[in-house]
């Protein structure tokens, strides 16, 4: 799989070389970016 030549990172497009992320980010050690925007409710039926 090649990866592609563009990417939407921190509000552009940038080529793929120049998309980093700091090494101290919360996603690289917690994985928050995972359950972003997920969640779960109880129903009557379980």
């Amino acid at each position: 799989m090649k990866p592609g030549t563009y990417l939407w990172h921190d509000g552009r497009i940038k080529p793929w070389h120049e998309a980093t992320v700091h090494v101290g980010a919360h996603v690289l050690h917690y994985g928050s970016s995972v359950f972003e925007g997920e969640r779960v409710y109880a129903t009557p039926d379980g």
